[in-house]
């Protein structure tokens, strides 16, 4: 609805935002409600029969149906949250407006109409009455579009009193949501995209509810839905982490923020709550016009608990400085440490993920933005697991070896018509693992064959600058106007990056004497 400025005044977005916060409870105690249940029944052991199988699958059936109810509690909640805050930014955005316009001497009716005394102010006048207007106007949207889907949310709580109503498919077929959900797991990426991208949004929402768990990480399901789906998952593993006594832990804190408020809401096309993490979260749009992508896949030591410090700020500046959106790159378990860097396992693991992940990205680009280009960035050890995923069959337009330990773990070519650059600063630590005879890693990027070497110029890092040294493997990262930052960004954006200029050696020689 389309408010006065004095209703407008009157308005209190916060109420959103606390009726998300009462849903998240709601949530917390279904699944603490259902799960204290089967665990009493689990630890009745003497009880045996026909009486007990029957007992038994109905409390499983009910756990599965609480679940459900649990799921739609969430969508609530995040979505109330979201209401709340772009309400809130948008009423206070409005009448900012009228009340500079009032100080200003104009007049402002309550319908938003500008006016002022002096005949020579109309034009400014008429320009503040279009602002306001349009930003009534905005108002009204969102309010209707919140409005809509909490509506929509409320019914599916009615209609699920006796279990979740069954999901028409394409062609008219009929099947329960778990059903649904497991034919879909049975079929190939572009299969479950073709399915999911014809069903009617009710029935879309159902499968999330059904079990967003899948939803959200189940490739061949469009980005936009796996999103939804992962809001939903972090919400419930904050209740897990609440539930297990850890609800002030790092990674109950990690969650937090990932569900924080703000004027971007964060969106998250992989998650899973696994002891390090595993993330992809899109970082910016891909829309119509867009040109160039970026996966960026961080080093050793990153987890879902790091991730969102240097890593995601600097994937945000590559973001704002491409004009694309760009994908910060968890969906699997880095090395702890350096010694366990020396191990090739991760790299093999986590790059079988990304260049499925690979496949994905360029369908969303097929549908959303055709012709936008593709670049993946590994720094350190992220580089070994970027090859490795090319070697696989992974084949983006551009590559960039930032910093990184090789270019494959595996003994197999990558694929042709590919532009690969290479980063690496003189007296980089990593140079020694890139010039070990018999690198696991493979190949050193610096040198390797169809791979050009960028120039790294310099690096501010606390406020002195660089141009070699141990500080330089990361701290470019740091520093959106260093030499090699920028060429990255022109390598994204498919202009001439600067060539590498020889300063300094790549490693110290050292004599004894």
């Amino acid at each position: 609805m389309r408010p006065s400025i004095s209703a407008l005044r009157g308005w209190n977005p916060q109420s959103f935002s606390d009726a998300g916060s009462a849903a998240t409870l709601a949530a917390e105690a279904v699944d603490t409600g259902i799960d204290r249940a089967v665990r009493t029944f689990d630890s009745v052991r003497s009880w045996r029969g026909r009486a007990h199988d029957a007992a038994h699958q109905k409390i499983w059936q009910e756990h599965d149906h609480g679940g459900e109810v649990r799921n739609v509690l969430q969508m609530i909640a995040d979505e109330a949250s979201d209401a709340g805050t772009d309400l809130s930014h948008a009423r206070d955005h409005v009448l900012r407006i009228v009340d500079a316009a009032t100080s200003s001497g104009f007049d402002v009716a309550d319908d938003g109409t500008v006016t002022h005394p002096d005949p020579r102010r109309a034009s400014t006048a008429a320009e503040v009455s279009e602002t306001i207007d349009s930003g009534l106007a905005a108002i009204d949207a969102l309010d209707e579009r919140y409005g809509s889907r909490l509506d929509g949310y409320a019914a599916d709580l009615t209609t699920m009193v006796d279990g979740q109503p069954d999901v028409i498919l394409p062609g008219g077929r009929t099947m329960d949501a778990d059903a649904a959900i497991r034919t879909l797991e049975s079929l190939s990426p572009p299969q479950i995209r073709a399915i999911v991208e014809h069903l009617e949004p009710d029935d879309v929402r159902r499968l999330l509810q059904a079990n967003p768990h899948v939803m959200g990480n189940l490739p061949g399901v469009p980005f936009d839905v796996r999103i939804q789906a992962n809001e939903i998952n972090i919400r419930n593993a904050l209740v897990d982490e609440i539930q297990a006594g850890r609800g002030e832990g790092r990674r109950a804190r990690t969650l937090r923020e990932m569900l924080a408020p703000g004027p971007v809401e964060r969106r998250f096309v992989t998650f899973v709550n696994t002891p390090r993490g595993r993330v992809v979260e899109m970082i910016g749009s891909l829309r119509p016009g867009t040109r160039n992508t970026t996966t960026y896949v961080p080093g050793t030591g990153t987890t879902v608990d790091t991730a969102a410090g240097d890593n995601r700020r600097a994937a945000a500046e590559l973001a704002a400085r491409t004009g694309g959106p760009v994908f910060l790159y968890l969906d699997g378990d880095l090395p702890p440490d350096l010694r366990a860097a020396t191990s090739t396992s991760f790299a093999a693991a986590m790059a079988r993920r990304l260049e499925l992940f690979g496949s994905e990205l360029d369908a969303e680009i097929a549908c959303h933005a055709p012709g936008a280009t593709t670049t993946y960035i590994g720094h350190s050890y992220g580089g070994s697991v970027v090859g490795t995923a090319e070697q696989l069959g992974l084949t983006p337009d551009r590559v960039i070896y930032a910093s990184s330990a090789g270019t494959g773990v595996l003994d197999l070519p990558h694929p042709s018509g590919v532009e690969r650059y290479s980063l690496t600063f003189p007296g980089d630590p990593i140079h020694l693992a890139q010039s070990l005879p018999g690198n696991p890693h493979g190949s050193d990027p610096d040198s390797a064959p169809g791979v050009t070497r960028l120039d790294t110029g310099t690096v501010t890092i606390d406020g002195r600058t660089y141009d070699s040294g141990i500080k330089t493997h990361g701290g470019y990262w740091n520093d959106p106007d260093s030499t090699a930052f920028r060429n990255m960004v022109k390598v994204i954006t498919g202009q001439q990056p600067d060539l590498y200029v020889p300063r300094k050696p790549d490693v110290e020689l050292r004599l004894p004497w």
